[in-house]
């Protein structure tokens, strides 16, 4: 109803549904602005870059060499370095973010590893 009016009486719309004015007015305005799409900063790779990462992080268990967070971050700020960012870098919140997106099967993780030291006591 008021956007399809050129110019709406926002006072005699707020007066008539008991709205106060200041609040239908920026309401009325937001809903005319328009929607911008932006990329969301949650995400610092790309999901093939993702996918690359996942597979890298699988063939380094496959040689029993598992990958800690830090290399990990390392790893993936080189991509970004390759992809033509820079100076775009990931946080260290998003390393443990990642990990735990990834699938259980991987098994990444804390890994205590079994020493002679503890048969021993």
């Amino acid at each position: 109803m008021v956007l399809s009016q050129k110019k709406p009486n926002i006072t005699k719309i707020a007066r008539e549904f008991g709205v106060d004015r200041k609040t239908l007015t920026r309401r009325v305005d937001a809903a005319k602005s328009p929607i911008t799409p932006t990329k969301s900063l949650k995400n610092v790779l790309e999901l093939y870059q993702e996918k690359a990462l996942v597979n890298w992080i699988v063939q380094m268990h496959g040689w029993n060499l598992p990958p800690t967070p830090a290399l990990i971050g390392v790893w993936a700020n080189r991509t970004l370095a390759r992809s033509g960012q820079p100076d775009r870098r990931v946080g260290k919140n998003w390393l443990y973010a990642f990990i735990k997106r990834l699938p259980k099967d991987l098994g990444l993780g804390p890994v205590k590893q079994k020493t002679k030291e503890l048969r021993r006591i």
